[in-house]
Protein backbone atom coordinates (compact mmCIF):
# COMPACT_ATOMS: atom_id res chain seq x y z
CA UNK A 1 0.00 0.00 0.00
CA UNK A 2 2.78 2.02 0.53
CA UNK A 3 3.97 2.53 -3.13
CA UNK A 4 0.81 3.37 -4.36
CA UNK A 5 -0.36 6.23 -1.93
CA UNK A 6 -0.59 9.48 -3.91
CA UNK A 7 0.30 13.09 -2.83
CA UNK A 8 -2.24 14.94 -1.72
CA UNK A 9 -4.37 16.58 -3.99
CA UNK A 10 -4.53 20.53 -3.37
CA UNK A 11 -6.70 21.96 -0.66
CA UNK A 12 -9.13 24.06 -2.73
CA UNK A 13 -10.22 20.13 -4.19
CA UNK A 14 -9.97 17.88 -0.59
CA UNK A 15 -11.18 20.39 1.73
CA UNK A 16 -14.93 20.33 2.21
CA UNK A 17 -16.41 22.61 4.95
CA UNK A 18 -20.16 22.78 5.11
CA UNK A 19 -21.30 26.18 3.71
CA UNK A 20 -23.35 27.86 6.97
CA UNK A 21 -23.78 31.49 6.82
CA UNK A 22 -24.35 33.04 10.24
CA UNK A 23 -27.94 33.80 10.94
CA UNK A 24 -29.98 34.54 13.91
CA UNK A 25 -30.76 32.64 16.52
CA UNK A 26 -34.46 33.57 15.58
CA UNK A 27 -34.10 32.82 11.98
CA UNK A 28 -33.37 29.28 12.85
CA UNK A 29 -35.43 28.64 15.65
CA UNK A 30 -37.95 29.93 13.48
CA UNK A 31 -36.75 27.27 10.91
CA UNK A 32 -36.56 24.69 13.54
CA UNK A 33 -40.49 25.36 14.63
CA UNK A 34 -41.36 24.95 11.06
CA UNK A 35 -39.32 21.90 10.67
CA UNK A 36 -40.45 20.33 13.96
CA UNK A 37 -44.02 19.91 13.33
CA UNK A 38 -45.21 16.57 12.98
CA UNK A 39 -46.50 15.24 9.37
CA UNK A 40 -49.87 14.20 8.88
CA UNK A 41 -50.58 10.32 8.95
CA UNK A 42 -47.10 9.92 10.28
CA UNK A 43 -46.00 6.57 12.26
CA UNK A 44 -44.16 8.46 15.41
CA UNK A 45 -41.76 6.84 18.19
CA UNK A 46 -40.14 8.03 21.38
CA UNK A 47 -36.77 6.56 22.49
CA UNK A 48 -36.18 5.27 25.71
CA UNK A 49 -32.58 4.76 26.46
CA UNK A 50 -30.20 7.20 27.74
CA UNK A 51 -27.29 7.88 26.32
CA UNK A 52 -23.65 6.02 27.86
CA UNK A 53 -19.82 6.75 27.49
CA UNK A 54 -18.30 8.99 24.63
CA UNK A 55 -19.06 10.82 21.93
CA UNK A 56 -18.16 7.54 19.47
CA UNK A 57 -19.91 5.45 21.62
CA UNK A 58 -23.23 7.55 21.51
CA UNK A 59 -22.48 8.21 17.92
CA UNK A 60 -22.95 4.40 17.11
CA UNK A 61 -25.97 4.12 19.28
CA UNK A 62 -27.75 7.25 17.62
CA UNK A 63 -26.88 5.25 14.30
CA UNK A 64 -28.28 2.10 15.41
CA UNK A 65 -31.31 3.94 17.00
CA UNK A 66 -31.98 5.44 13.41
CA UNK A 67 -31.79 1.60 12.04
CA UNK A 68 -34.26 0.53 14.15
CA UNK A 69 -36.57 3.43 13.83
CA UNK A 70 -36.74 2.40 10.34
CA UNK A 71 -36.93 -1.49 10.74
CA UNK A 72 -40.30 -1.24 12.74
CA UNK A 73 -42.16 1.21 10.13
CA UNK A 74 -41.50 4.55 12.02
CA UNK A 75 -41.34 8.14 10.18
CA UNK A 76 -40.74 10.44 12.94
CA UNK A 77 -39.06 10.54 16.28
CA UNK A 78 -40.05 12.39 19.38
CA UNK A 79 -36.61 15.27 19.41
CA UNK A 80 -36.90 15.92 22.87
CA UNK A 81 -36.86 11.99 23.72
CA UNK A 82 -33.04 12.18 22.08
CA UNK A 83 -30.44 13.15 24.52
CA UNK A 84 -26.95 13.38 24.40
CA UNK A 85 -24.54 13.27 27.56
CA UNK A 86 -21.78 15.08 28.64
CA UNK A 87 -19.70 12.34 29.69
CA UNK A 88 -16.45 13.35 31.63
CA UNK A 89 -17.73 16.69 32.01
CA UNK A 90 -20.55 18.12 33.62
CA UNK A 91 -22.48 14.36 33.55
CA UNK A 92 -25.72 16.17 32.15
CA UNK A 93 -27.80 15.28 29.60
CA UNK A 94 -27.84 17.54 26.66
CA UNK A 95 -30.85 18.44 23.76
CA UNK A 96 -30.30 17.02 20.50
CA UNK A 97 -31.34 20.29 19.05
CA UNK A 98 -28.68 22.67 20.93
CA UNK A 99 -25.83 19.67 19.22
CA UNK A 100 -27.07 18.99 16.11
CA UNK A 101 -28.89 20.51 12.85
CA UNK A 102 -32.42 19.13 12.79
CA UNK A 103 -33.42 21.53 9.77
CA UNK A 104 -30.69 19.80 7.92
CA UNK A 105 -31.47 16.45 9.37
CA UNK A 106 -35.09 16.50 8.55
CA UNK A 107 -34.41 17.19 4.49
CA UNK A 108 -33.09 13.70 4.17
CA UNK A 109 -36.83 12.21 5.02
CA UNK A 110 -37.55 9.58 3.83
CA UNK A 111 -34.35 8.13 3.54
CA UNK A 112 -33.99 8.68 7.25
CA UNK A 113 -36.46 8.81 9.65
CA UNK A 114 -37.37 12.40 10.61
CA UNK A 115 -37.66 14.21 13.82
CA UNK A 116 -40.95 15.92 15.22
CA UNK A 117 -42.08 18.16 18.50
CA UNK A 118 -43.60 16.43 21.30
CA UNK A 119 -47.56 17.34 20.64
CA UNK A 120 -49.50 16.49 24.65
CA UNK A 121 -52.69 16.85 22.57
CA UNK A 122 -51.28 13.71 19.86
CA UNK A 123 -48.39 11.60 22.37
CA UNK A 124 -50.86 11.69 25.25
CA UNK A 125 -49.10 8.47 26.99
CA UNK A 126 -45.65 11.14 27.17
CA UNK A 127 -44.72 13.77 29.87
CA UNK A 128 -42.71 16.48 29.71
CA UNK A 129 -40.35 17.37 32.23
CA UNK A 130 -38.22 20.77 32.28
CA UNK A 131 -34.76 21.55 34.29
CA UNK A 132 -32.88 24.76 34.71
CA UNK A 133 -29.20 25.25 33.42
CA UNK A 134 -27.47 28.12 34.78
CA UNK A 135 -24.53 28.95 32.83
CA UNK A 136 -22.14 32.04 31.86
CA UNK A 137 -22.59 34.74 34.92
CA UNK A 138 -26.53 35.00 34.79
CA UNK A 139 -28.57 33.48 31.77
CA UNK A 140 -30.48 30.51 32.23
CA UNK A 141 -31.73 27.53 30.00
CA UNK A 142 -34.53 25.90 29.99
CA UNK A 143 -34.22 21.82 28.91
CA UNK A 144 -37.25 20.07 28.22
CA UNK A 145 -36.50 16.03 27.52
CA UNK A 146 -39.82 13.55 27.50
CA UNK A 147 -40.41 9.81 29.14
CA UNK A 148 -43.32 7.68 29.36
CA UNK A 149 -46.10 8.53 32.06
CA UNK A 150 -44.75 6.07 35.51
CA UNK A 151 -48.40 5.27 35.50
CA UNK A 152 -48.88 4.01 32.57
CA UNK A 153 -50.44 0.28 32.68
CA UNK A 154 -50.17 -0.37 28.95
CA UNK A 155 -46.68 -2.22 27.29
CA UNK A 156 -45.00 1.12 25.60
CA UNK A 157 -43.79 -0.91 22.90
CA UNK A 158 -46.86 -2.29 21.76
CA UNK A 159 -49.85 -0.23 22.81
CA UNK A 160 -48.58 3.57 24.34
CA UNK A 161 -49.44 6.22 22.41
CA UNK A 162 -46.60 6.37 20.45
CA UNK A 163 -44.99 3.49 20.60
CA UNK A 164 -41.75 3.70 22.53
CA UNK A 165 -38.05 2.29 20.83
CA UNK A 166 -35.48 0.27 22.60
CA UNK A 167 -37.01 -2.14 24.67
CA UNK A 168 -33.52 -3.60 25.39
CA UNK A 169 -30.77 -1.30 26.34
CA UNK A 170 -27.76 -2.26 24.00
CA UNK A 171 -30.45 -2.87 21.37
CA UNK A 172 -29.57 0.53 19.25
CA UNK A 173 -25.59 -0.15 19.75
CA UNK A 174 -26.31 -4.14 18.79
CA UNK A 175 -28.26 -3.19 15.95
CA UNK A 176 -25.18 -1.03 14.77
CA UNK A 177 -22.41 -3.16 15.51
CA UNK A 178 -24.56 -5.98 13.21
CA UNK A 179 -24.99 -3.68 10.41
CA UNK A 180 -21.08 -2.82 10.27
CA UNK A 181 -20.22 -6.46 10.83
CA UNK A 182 -22.71 -7.93 7.68
CA UNK A 183 -21.56 -4.46 5.72
CA UNK A 184 -17.68 -5.72 6.31
CA UNK A 185 -19.14 -9.07 4.59
CA UNK A 186 -19.96 -7.43 1.27
CA UNK A 187 -23.56 -7.95 1.73
CA UNK A 188 -26.50 -5.62 0.33
CA UNK A 189 -28.33 -4.30 3.27
CA UNK A 190 -31.25 -1.68 3.68
CA UNK A 191 -29.68 -0.02 6.30
CA UNK A 192 -26.56 0.94 4.05
CA UNK A 193 -28.06 4.25 2.17
CA UNK A 194 -28.90 5.27 4.91
CA UNK A 195 -25.12 4.97 6.90
CA UNK A 196 -24.20 6.56 4.13
CA UNK A 197 -26.52 9.73 4.07
CA UNK A 198 -25.89 9.96 7.70
CA UNK A 199 -22.12 9.65 7.83
CA UNK A 200 -22.26 11.42 4.22
CA UNK A 201 -23.64 14.83 5.72
CA UNK A 202 -26.82 14.63 7.25
CA UNK A 203 -25.40 14.62 10.93
CA UNK A 204 -24.12 17.96 11.01
CA UNK A 205 -23.51 20.37 13.89
CA UNK A 206 -26.13 22.84 14.80
CA UNK A 207 -24.87 26.00 12.50
CA UNK A 208 -24.02 27.96 15.47
CA UNK A 209 -21.40 25.03 16.54
CA UNK A 210 -20.23 24.89 13.05
CA UNK A 211 -19.58 28.34 13.40
CA UNK A 212 -16.53 27.33 15.88
CA UNK A 213 -15.28 24.45 13.24
CA UNK A 214 -15.19 27.06 10.17
CA UNK A 215 -13.38 29.61 12.01
CA UNK A 216 -10.84 26.92 13.64
CA UNK A 217 -10.54 25.55 9.77
CA UNK A 218 -9.90 29.03 8.73
CA UNK A 219 -7.00 29.67 11.34
CA UNK A 220 -5.38 26.24 10.35
CA UNK A 221 -5.56 26.82 7.00
CA UNK A 222 -3.84 30.27 6.78
CA UNK A 223 -3.20 32.62 4.66
CA UNK A 224 -1.86 30.44 2.32
CA UNK A 225 -4.95 28.22 1.97
CA UNK A 226 -2.68 25.32 1.59
CA UNK A 227 -5.23 23.20 4.27
CA UNK A 228 -4.26 20.93 7.11
CA UNK A 229 -3.42 17.71 8.48
CA UNK A 230 -5.03 16.18 11.41
CA UNK A 231 -3.02 13.89 13.29
CA UNK A 232 -4.91 11.60 15.87
CA UNK A 233 -2.03 10.59 18.27
CA UNK A 234 -3.82 7.67 20.50
CA UNK A 235 -0.55 7.36 22.74
CA UNK A 236 -2.11 7.85 26.18
CA UNK A 237 -1.04 5.67 28.76
CA UNK A 238 -4.46 4.26 29.49
CA UNK A 239 -4.65 3.10 26.05
CA UNK A 240 -0.54 1.30 26.89
CA UNK A 241 -2.30 -0.46 29.59
CA UNK A 242 -5.60 -1.76 28.39
CA UNK A 243 -5.78 -4.57 26.17
CA UNK A 244 -2.18 -4.63 25.78
CA UNK A 245 -2.76 -8.06 23.73
CA UNK A 246 -5.26 -7.23 21.25
CA UNK A 247 -4.39 -5.75 18.21
CA UNK A 248 -0.72 -5.91 18.91
CA UNK A 249 -0.30 -6.09 15.12
CA UNK A 250 -1.82 -1.93 15.19
CA UNK A 251 -0.65 -0.74 17.89
CA UNK A 252 2.10 2.48 17.62
CA UNK A 253 2.53 3.88 20.90
CA UNK A 254 5.83 5.83 20.53
CA UNK A 255 5.15 9.49 19.64
CA UNK A 256 8.47 9.52 17.61
CA UNK A 257 7.65 6.39 15.19
CA UNK A 258 4.56 8.14 14.48
CA UNK A 259 6.12 11.47 12.95
CA UNK A 260 8.79 9.52 11.19
CA UNK A 261 5.94 8.13 9.24
CA UNK A 262 4.42 10.77 8.56
CA UNK A 263 8.37 12.70 7.28
CA UNK A 264 9.12 9.16 5.63
CA UNK A 265 5.75 9.66 3.28
CA UNK A 266 5.38 13.53 2.97
CA UNK A 267 9.18 14.84 2.76
CA UNK A 268 8.03 17.94 1.63
CA UNK A 269 5.07 20.14 3.93
CA UNK A 270 1.98 18.89 2.27
CA UNK A 271 -0.05 21.34 4.61
CA UNK A 272 0.07 24.44 6.83
CA UNK A 273 -0.86 23.38 9.65
CA UNK A 274 -0.93 20.27 11.72
CA UNK A 275 -3.67 19.70 14.37
CA UNK A 276 -2.96 16.97 17.41
CA UNK A 277 -5.74 15.40 18.73
CA UNK A 278 -5.05 13.59 21.97
CA UNK A 279 -5.01 14.05 25.82
CA UNK A 280 -2.57 15.75 27.48
CA UNK A 281 -4.39 15.98 30.74
CA UNK A 282 -4.17 12.01 30.66
CA UNK A 283 -0.66 12.30 29.69
CA UNK A 284 0.46 14.88 32.41
CA UNK A 285 -1.26 12.77 35.10
CA UNK A 286 0.37 9.99 34.39
CA UNK A 287 4.13 11.79 34.33
CA UNK A 288 3.18 13.38 37.25
CA UNK A 289 2.32 9.82 39.37
CA UNK A 290 5.93 9.46 40.91
CA UNK A 291 4.56 5.85 42.04
CA UNK A 292 4.65 4.40 37.98
CA UNK A 293 7.85 3.24 37.04
CA UNK A 294 7.49 0.93 34.54
CA UNK A 295 7.80 0.61 30.69
CA UNK A 296 4.77 2.57 29.91
CA UNK A 297 5.40 5.29 32.45
CA UNK A 298 8.69 5.60 30.68
CA UNK A 299 6.99 5.84 27.14
CA UNK A 300 4.35 8.14 28.46
CA UNK A 301 7.24 10.24 29.54
CA UNK A 302 9.28 10.66 26.42
CA UNK A 303 5.62 10.84 24.24
CA UNK A 304 5.07 14.19 26.52
CA UNK A 305 8.57 15.67 25.10
CA UNK A 306 8.16 14.68 21.88
CA UNK A 307 4.57 16.48 21.97
CA UNK A 308 5.82 19.85 23.79
CA UNK A 309 8.94 20.06 21.48
CA UNK A 310 6.33 19.55 18.35
CA UNK A 311 4.38 22.50 19.82
CA UNK A 312 6.93 24.73 20.31
CA UNK A 313 8.90 24.10 16.90
CA UNK A 314 6.35 22.83 14.72
CA UNK A 315 6.99 20.31 12.07
CA UNK A 316 9.21 20.21 8.89
CA UNK A 317 11.79 21.93 10.20
CA UNK A 318 9.32 24.88 11.82
CA UNK A 319 7.48 25.52 8.46
CA UNK A 320 4.63 23.77 9.79
CA UNK A 321 2.55 25.17 12.93
CA UNK A 322 1.61 22.39 14.97
CA UNK A 323 -2.05 23.24 16.88
CA UNK A 324 -3.25 21.31 20.16
CA UNK A 325 -7.03 20.14 19.73
CA UNK A 326 -8.91 20.08 22.64
CA UNK A 327 -11.36 22.23 24.61
CA UNK A 328 -10.23 25.36 23.83
CA UNK A 329 -11.79 26.26 20.55
CA UNK A 330 -14.78 26.09 22.96
CA UNK A 331 -14.35 27.19 25.89
CA UNK A 332 -13.05 30.69 23.99
CA UNK A 333 -15.89 30.88 21.37
CA UNK A 334 -17.96 33.50 23.25
CA UNK A 335 -20.60 30.86 23.08
CA UNK A 336 -21.53 30.66 27.08
CA UNK A 337 -23.71 27.41 26.56
CA UNK A 338 -21.00 25.70 24.80
CA UNK A 339 -18.49 26.16 27.06
CA UNK A 340 -20.99 25.32 29.51
CA UNK A 341 -20.27 21.62 28.01
CA UNK A 342 -16.70 22.52 26.76
CA UNK A 343 -16.01 18.57 27.05
CA UNK A 344 -18.49 17.11 24.96
CA UNK A 345 -18.35 19.98 22.46
CA UNK A 346 -15.52 19.67 21.90
CA UNK A 347 -15.37 16.36 21.40
CA UNK A 348 -17.36 17.03 18.48
CA UNK A 349 -15.41 20.26 17.52
CA UNK A 350 -12.70 17.89 17.04
CA UNK A 351 -14.12 14.98 15.05
CA UNK A 352 -15.71 17.44 12.31
CA UNK A 353 -12.45 19.42 11.89
CA UNK A 354 -11.00 15.96 11.54
CA UNK A 355 -13.66 15.02 9.09
CA UNK A 356 -13.40 18.02 7.29
CA UNK A 357 -9.28 17.92 6.99
CA UNK A 358 -6.99 17.67 4.01
CA UNK A 359 -5.35 14.66 5.21
CA UNK A 360 -6.24 12.82 8.36
CA UNK A 361 -4.17 10.47 10.13
CA UNK A 362 -5.16 8.65 13.05
CA UNK A 363 -5.25 4.41 14.26
CA UNK A 364 -7.64 1.57 13.52
CA UNK A 365 -7.40 0.72 17.23
CA UNK A 366 -9.32 4.29 17.89
CA UNK A 367 -13.51 4.65 17.48
CA UNK A 368 -12.91 8.62 16.84
CA UNK A 369 -10.48 7.74 13.96
CA UNK A 370 -12.68 4.98 12.23
CA UNK A 371 -15.76 6.51 12.39
CA UNK A 372 -14.06 10.05 11.06
CA UNK A 373 -12.43 8.26 8.20
CA UNK A 374 -15.35 6.36 7.50
CA UNK A 375 -17.73 9.81 7.33
CA UNK A 376 -14.71 10.95 5.00
CA UNK A 377 -14.75 8.17 2.76
CA UNK A 378 -18.56 8.69 2.20
CA UNK A 379 -17.99 12.21 1.25
CA UNK A 380 -14.75 11.17 -1.25
CA UNK A 381 -12.34 12.60 1.21
CA UNK A 382 -9.79 9.87 0.32
CA UNK A 383 -6.83 11.18 2.35
CA UNK A 384 -7.55 8.85 4.91
CA UNK A 385 -3.78 6.69 6.75
CA UNK A 386 -3.82 4.69 9.55
CA UNK A 387 -0.51 4.29 11.14
CA UNK A 388 1.02 0.51 12.37
CA UNK A 389 3.89 -0.93 13.18
CA UNK A 390 5.35 -1.18 9.08
CA UNK A 391 4.21 2.19 8.10
CA UNK A 392 1.56 4.43 7.30
CA UNK A 393 -1.61 2.32 5.45
CA UNK A 394 -3.75 4.24 3.27
CA UNK A 395 -7.54 3.02 4.11
CA UNK A 396 -9.26 4.84 1.46
CA UNK A 397 -7.56 4.32 -2.29
CA UNK A 398 -9.64 4.70 -5.12
CA UNK A 399 -10.74 0.62 -5.94
CA UNK A 400 -11.72 0.89 -1.83
CA UNK A 401 -15.70 0.24 -2.23
CA UNK A 402 -16.62 -0.40 1.63
CA UNK A 403 -15.61 1.80 5.13
CA UNK A 404 -13.44 0.31 7.72
CA UNK A 405 -14.71 -1.69 10.01
CA UNK A 406 -13.41 -1.28 13.74
CA UNK A 407 -12.10 -4.24 15.07
CA UNK A 408 -10.30 -3.79 18.07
Amino acid sequence: NEENIPSPPPAAESLQVNEIRAESSSDYEAKLAESLKGLPGAKTTSYTRTPLAGLCNQYMRFVGMSFLATQEGYDEIIEESILWKDTYGTEEMIPHYMLWDVVHWNTFYPTIPRFASFDSKVHTDLVLSTSEVKYGEDTVFIKKDVRFNPNISVNIYKEATPRGLGNNPNQARNRFMQFEKKLSWGNTLPETEMYKTILGGALRPHPNLQLIINNTIAELNGAEEKGYMVLHARIEPDMMRQNVRVCTDKRVMNMTDIINMLYEKFPEPPVSAVLLVFSRDIIENEEANDKQDDDFHKLNSHNLKILNELRENGMWGGKVKVVEAGSRMVEESGNDFYAYYYNFVGSIVNFFIAVQATILVGTEVSTFSTYAMNSRFYRELRENYFYRPGGLYWMSPPNQTKPHRFGC
